[in-house]
Protein backbone atom coordinates (compact mmCIF):
# COMPACT_ATOMS: atom_id res chain seq x y z
CA UNK A 1 0.00 0.00 0.00
CA UNK A 2 1.70 3.55 -0.81
CA UNK A 3 0.19 6.75 1.05
CA UNK A 4 0.01 9.81 -0.68
CA UNK A 5 -0.92 13.91 -0.40
CA UNK A 6 -2.29 15.86 -2.85
CA UNK A 7 -1.44 19.60 -3.88
CA UNK A 8 -3.62 22.61 -2.79
CA UNK A 9 -4.42 24.01 -6.28
CA UNK A 10 -4.91 27.63 -4.47
CA UNK A 11 -1.25 27.32 -3.23
CA UNK A 12 2.26 27.42 -5.32
CA UNK A 13 3.03 23.94 -6.99
CA UNK A 14 6.64 23.49 -6.42
CA UNK A 15 5.70 24.47 -2.47
CA UNK A 16 3.44 21.59 -2.04
CA UNK A 17 5.38 19.15 -3.75
CA UNK A 18 8.31 19.83 -1.49
CA UNK A 19 6.30 19.37 1.72
CA UNK A 20 4.50 15.94 0.17
CA UNK A 21 8.15 14.70 0.13
CA UNK A 22 9.35 15.87 3.09
CA UNK A 23 7.16 14.22 5.49
CA UNK A 24 7.31 10.81 3.69
CA UNK A 25 4.60 10.21 1.03
CA UNK A 26 4.98 7.69 -1.87
CA UNK A 27 3.52 9.99 -4.42
CA UNK A 28 1.27 13.12 -4.79
CA UNK A 29 -2.45 13.13 -6.10
CA UNK A 30 -1.82 16.20 -8.61
CA UNK A 31 -4.78 18.41 -8.70
CA UNK A 32 -4.50 20.24 -11.66
CA UNK A 33 -7.30 23.00 -11.79
CA UNK A 34 -7.16 26.99 -11.11
CA UNK A 35 -5.81 28.83 -9.66
CA UNK A 36 -2.47 27.62 -9.37
CA UNK A 37 -2.28 24.29 -10.60
CA UNK A 38 -4.43 25.06 -13.72
CA UNK A 39 -2.29 24.44 -17.03
CA UNK A 40 -0.50 27.68 -17.90
CA UNK A 41 0.79 28.49 -14.78
CA UNK A 42 3.79 26.34 -14.63
CA UNK A 43 6.23 24.39 -16.45
CA UNK A 44 5.23 20.56 -17.55
CA UNK A 45 9.18 20.06 -17.88
CA UNK A 46 9.95 22.07 -14.71
CA UNK A 47 6.76 20.08 -13.09
CA UNK A 48 7.97 16.41 -14.14
CA UNK A 49 11.49 17.31 -13.38
CA UNK A 50 11.01 18.30 -10.02
CA UNK A 51 8.51 15.38 -9.39
CA UNK A 52 11.15 12.94 -10.55
CA UNK A 53 14.38 14.88 -8.27
CA UNK A 54 11.83 14.26 -5.17
CA UNK A 55 11.12 10.61 -6.29
CA UNK A 56 7.36 11.06 -5.50
CA UNK A 57 5.50 8.52 -7.96
CA UNK A 58 1.89 10.56 -9.17
CA UNK A 59 -1.56 10.07 -10.03
CA UNK A 60 -4.07 12.56 -11.75
CA UNK A 61 -6.55 14.58 -10.48
CA UNK A 62 -8.68 16.62 -12.53
CA UNK A 63 -11.62 19.59 -11.60
CA UNK A 64 -14.22 17.73 -9.91
CA UNK A 65 -16.77 20.60 -11.40
CA UNK A 66 -16.31 20.21 -14.73
CA UNK A 67 -19.98 19.51 -16.22
CA UNK A 68 -19.93 16.45 -17.94
CA UNK A 69 -23.05 15.65 -17.19
CA UNK A 70 -24.86 19.07 -18.08
CA UNK A 71 -28.32 19.23 -20.03
CA UNK A 72 -26.24 21.62 -21.95
CA UNK A 73 -24.67 19.94 -24.50
CA UNK A 74 -21.92 22.61 -25.53
CA UNK A 75 -21.20 22.30 -22.28
CA UNK A 76 -20.34 19.10 -21.70
CA UNK A 77 -18.16 19.24 -25.02
CA UNK A 78 -15.99 22.25 -23.59
CA UNK A 79 -15.72 19.85 -20.52
CA UNK A 80 -14.81 17.06 -22.41
CA UNK A 81 -11.99 19.15 -24.09
CA UNK A 82 -10.65 20.92 -20.73
CA UNK A 83 -10.60 16.86 -19.97
CA UNK A 84 -8.42 15.80 -22.56
CA UNK A 85 -6.10 18.71 -22.49
CA UNK A 86 -5.05 17.93 -18.65
CA UNK A 87 -4.99 14.32 -19.56
CA UNK A 88 -1.94 15.34 -22.04
CA UNK A 89 -0.31 16.80 -19.59
CA UNK A 90 -0.69 14.31 -17.02
CA UNK A 91 0.29 11.53 -19.59
CA UNK A 92 3.46 13.92 -20.21
CA UNK A 93 4.51 14.43 -16.41
CA UNK A 94 4.02 10.79 -16.04
CA UNK A 95 0.97 9.87 -14.52
CA UNK A 96 -0.83 7.25 -15.97
CA UNK A 97 -4.01 6.82 -13.82
CA UNK A 98 -6.47 10.08 -13.57
CA UNK A 99 -9.65 10.66 -11.67
CA UNK A 100 -12.82 12.45 -13.73
CA UNK A 101 -15.81 12.61 -11.18
CA UNK A 102 -19.71 12.17 -11.52
CA UNK A 103 -21.61 15.27 -12.45
CA UNK A 104 -25.52 15.48 -11.84
CA UNK A 105 -28.16 17.96 -13.73
CA UNK A 106 -30.54 19.87 -12.00
CA UNK A 107 -34.13 18.30 -10.98
CA UNK A 108 -36.02 19.05 -14.10
CA UNK A 109 -34.17 15.94 -15.67
CA UNK A 110 -33.94 12.29 -14.40
CA UNK A 111 -31.14 10.48 -13.00
CA UNK A 112 -31.19 8.11 -16.16
CA UNK A 113 -30.79 11.15 -17.98
CA UNK A 114 -27.73 12.50 -16.31
CA UNK A 115 -26.43 8.65 -16.96
CA UNK A 116 -26.88 9.50 -20.37
CA UNK A 117 -25.37 12.35 -20.52
CA UNK A 118 -22.34 11.26 -18.77
CA UNK A 119 -21.92 8.17 -20.71
CA UNK A 120 -21.78 10.50 -23.68
CA UNK A 121 -18.75 12.39 -21.98
CA UNK A 122 -17.15 9.30 -20.55
CA UNK A 123 -17.36 7.65 -23.87
CA UNK A 124 -15.01 10.56 -25.35
CA UNK A 125 -12.96 10.69 -22.80
CA UNK A 126 -11.99 6.80 -22.68
CA UNK A 127 -11.17 6.64 -26.24
CA UNK A 128 -8.94 9.33 -25.96
CA UNK A 129 -7.01 8.24 -22.78
CA UNK A 130 -6.72 4.90 -24.52
CA UNK A 131 -4.63 6.53 -27.52
CA UNK A 132 -2.72 7.96 -24.97
CA UNK A 133 -2.55 4.66 -22.71
CA UNK A 134 -3.73 6.21 -19.54
CA UNK A 135 -6.84 4.63 -17.31
CA UNK A 136 -9.27 6.55 -15.92
CA UNK A 137 -11.21 6.31 -12.70
CA UNK A 138 -14.18 7.41 -11.93
CA UNK A 139 -15.24 9.55 -8.55
CA UNK A 140 -18.93 9.54 -7.48
CA UNK A 141 -19.08 12.98 -5.69
CA UNK A 142 -21.13 13.43 -2.25
CA UNK A 143 -24.36 13.83 -3.69
CA UNK A 144 -27.82 12.18 -3.35
CA UNK A 145 -27.75 10.78 -7.02
CA UNK A 146 -24.34 8.84 -6.43
CA UNK A 147 -25.59 5.67 -4.96
CA UNK A 148 -24.94 2.10 -5.76
CA UNK A 149 -27.74 1.95 -9.11
CA UNK A 150 -26.02 4.98 -10.62
CA UNK A 151 -22.67 3.53 -10.34
CA UNK A 152 -23.53 0.71 -11.61
CA UNK A 153 -24.69 1.88 -14.44
CA UNK A 154 -22.18 4.19 -15.31
CA UNK A 155 -19.16 1.41 -14.90
CA UNK A 156 -21.61 -0.92 -16.81
CA UNK A 157 -22.25 1.85 -19.88
CA UNK A 158 -18.44 2.31 -19.99
CA UNK A 159 -16.55 -0.81 -19.61
CA UNK A 160 -13.04 0.41 -19.39
CA UNK A 161 -13.83 3.12 -16.94
CA UNK A 162 -12.43 2.57 -12.70
CA UNK A 163 -13.74 3.13 -9.85
CA UNK A 164 -12.39 5.46 -7.24
CA UNK A 165 -13.70 4.75 -3.52
CA UNK A 166 -13.72 8.35 -1.91
CA UNK A 167 -14.28 6.91 1.71
CA UNK A 168 -15.86 10.28 2.97
CA UNK A 169 -18.27 10.57 -0.14
CA UNK A 170 -19.46 6.95 0.73
CA UNK A 171 -19.84 7.89 3.94
CA UNK A 172 -23.05 10.31 3.59
CA UNK A 173 -26.69 9.99 2.98
CA UNK A 174 -27.30 7.03 4.79
CA UNK A 175 -24.31 4.94 2.63
CA UNK A 176 -21.96 2.23 4.48
CA UNK A 177 -18.35 2.86 2.50
CA UNK A 178 -17.50 -0.72 3.35
CA UNK A 179 -20.47 -1.66 1.33
CA UNK A 180 -19.14 0.19 -1.85
CA UNK A 181 -15.52 -1.14 -1.35
CA UNK A 182 -16.53 -4.82 -1.41
CA UNK A 183 -19.13 -3.85 -4.12
CA UNK A 184 -16.55 -2.39 -6.21
CA UNK A 185 -13.26 -4.01 -5.79
CA UNK A 186 -13.00 -5.86 -8.82
CA UNK A 187 -12.87 -2.50 -10.93
CA UNK A 188 -11.50 -0.27 -7.79
CA UNK A 189 -8.16 1.63 -8.50
CA UNK A 190 -7.50 4.50 -6.21
CA UNK A 191 -9.19 5.39 -2.54
CA UNK A 192 -9.53 8.74 -0.90
CA UNK A 193 -9.52 8.82 2.37
CA UNK A 194 -10.94 11.51 4.85
CA UNK A 195 -13.43 11.10 8.19
CA UNK A 196 -16.82 12.69 8.53
CA UNK A 197 -19.77 13.07 10.27
CA UNK A 198 -22.02 10.88 8.59
CA UNK A 199 -23.91 14.05 6.93
CA UNK A 200 -21.15 16.39 5.38
CA UNK A 201 -18.25 16.07 3.35
CA UNK A 202 -16.10 17.54 5.60
CA UNK A 203 -12.58 16.03 4.67
CA UNK A 204 -11.69 15.31 8.46
CA UNK A 205 -8.64 13.70 10.15
CA UNK A 206 -9.17 10.44 10.57
CA UNK A 207 -10.41 9.23 13.80
CA UNK A 208 -12.70 12.54 13.60
CA UNK A 209 -16.16 11.75 12.56
CA UNK A 210 -17.99 7.95 13.00
CA UNK A 211 -16.15 6.14 10.45
CA UNK A 212 -14.96 2.61 11.75
CA UNK A 213 -11.43 2.80 10.62
CA UNK A 214 -10.76 -0.63 12.60
CA UNK A 215 -13.24 -2.42 10.39
CA UNK A 216 -12.71 -0.30 7.27
CA UNK A 217 -8.92 -1.04 7.10
CA UNK A 218 -9.81 -4.71 7.99
CA UNK A 219 -11.60 -5.06 5.12
CA UNK A 220 -9.94 -3.19 2.29
CA UNK A 221 -7.07 -4.79 2.85
CA UNK A 222 -8.10 -8.34 2.38
CA UNK A 223 -8.38 -7.32 -1.37
CA UNK A 224 -6.66 -4.12 -2.13
CA UNK A 225 -2.63 -2.69 -2.20
CA UNK A 226 -1.98 0.28 -3.93
CA UNK A 227 -2.55 3.83 -3.77
CA UNK A 228 -4.53 5.63 -0.74
CA UNK A 229 -4.80 9.26 -0.76
CA UNK A 230 -5.21 11.23 2.75
CA UNK A 231 -8.11 13.96 1.60
CA UNK A 232 -7.33 16.12 4.36
CA UNK A 233 -8.36 19.72 4.51
CA UNK A 234 -6.52 21.64 6.92
CA UNK A 235 -4.15 24.72 7.42
CA UNK A 236 -2.64 22.32 10.75
CA UNK A 237 -0.78 19.73 8.49
CA UNK A 238 0.11 18.13 11.74
CA UNK A 239 -3.64 16.65 11.55
CA UNK A 240 -2.33 15.18 8.29
CA UNK A 241 0.65 13.28 9.62
CA UNK A 242 -1.31 12.01 12.51
CA UNK A 243 -3.92 10.32 10.02
CA UNK A 244 -0.89 8.85 7.94
CA UNK A 245 0.24 7.49 11.00
CA UNK A 246 -2.79 6.32 12.06
CA UNK A 247 -3.70 4.62 8.77
CA UNK A 248 0.01 3.19 8.34
CA UNK A 249 -1.08 1.79 12.16
CA UNK A 250 -4.25 0.32 11.39
CA UNK A 251 -2.83 -1.07 7.91
CA UNK A 252 0.43 -3.04 9.78
CA UNK A 253 -2.19 -4.31 12.92
CA UNK A 254 -4.36 -6.16 10.09
CA UNK A 255 -1.26 -7.54 8.58
CA UNK A 256 -0.04 -9.13 12.35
Amino acid sequence: MKVGFPNNPRKEICNEIKWIANNGFDFIDLFLEPDKGELGKFNLKDLKGRLDYYGLERIGHTAWYLPIGSPVSKLRVCAVEIIKQYLEAFVEIGCDKVTIHTNWPPSLFSEDEGVKFQTESIQSILGFAGELGAKIMLEPLGTAHDHAHNIDSLLALNKDLYFHADIGHLNIFGREPVEYLCRYKDKLMHVHLHDNNGIDDLHLPVGSGNIDWDHLVRVLKSFYDSTITLEIFSDEKEYVLYSKNKLLEKWNENHK
